[in-house]
């Protein structure tokens, strides 16, 4: 009876010790290090100091909690890596649609320009065709000019009787455009020679033309 009663009084001891060592911890190092951290905390706050960005960048170096920071800021603004990768995607997608509409363009720029330059090819040869057909008529009226010169100076070397008997036989504008091409004197020596109502007609049709 008297061994279990000191028994008790044993462990009533080393509970009370464990009691004191609990409380001793809990007085000289948890109240003062929370009292610390409070005093820390408002101090920092009144200061203008981001305490969650300066936890965030001492938590950093610590391997343990850079972990946990890396992860929750992954999901930061509600965006998995599968979302992001999805938006990248989109993204793409996106550049690559206004890449083809800018591929579009420039290849209806270069059908333009392709067909501006046709035209202009086909202008220049037009313009070609009718430069020749110019040089054609000038080289014909230069051939005609020079026919007509040659036959004035003809009839001109004529004597005026055998010219009138030539132009009797041609019509009235076949006959004015010999005159014409004569001298004031040769005309007036034909038309001497013409039947009188001829040179009177031919008289009048010269000089309406002169």
């Amino acid at each position: 009876m008297a061994k279990k009663k000191k028994k008790e009084e044993f462990v009533e001891i080393e509970e009370e010790k464990g009691y004191g060592v609990f409380q001793w911890i809990l007085f000289v190092l948890v109240i003062p290090l929370l009292f610390a951290i409070t005093v820390a905390l408002i101090v920092m706050t009144v200061a203008g100091v981001n305490i969650f960005e300066k936890a965030k960048e001492v938590g950093a170096h610590v391997p343990f909690v850079s972990k946990l920071i890396d992860d929750g800021g992954n999901n930061q603004g509600g965006q998995t890596d599968k979302e992001k990768i999805v938006s990248l995607q989109a993204e793409v997608k996106n550049k690559e649609a206004k890449i083809e509409q800018l591929e579009k363009k420039l290849k209806t720029s270069d059908k333009k320009m392709e067909d501006l330059l046709t035209e202009k090819d086909r202008l220049e040869i037009e313009i070609e065709k009718l430069r020749q057909q110019d040089n054609t008529a000038d080289a014909a009226k230069e051939q005609q000019n020079s026919e007509n010169k040659k036959l004035s100076d003809t009839y001109e070397a004529m004597a005026p009787k055998n010219i009138a008997s030539i132009l009797v036989n041609l019509s009235d504008n076949e006959a004015v455009k010999i005159l014409t091409e004569m001298s004031t004197e040769k005309q007036a020596a034909v038309l001497e020679k013409l039947p009188p109502d001829k040179a009177a007609k031919y008289t009048k049709i010269l000089s309406g033309a002169s």
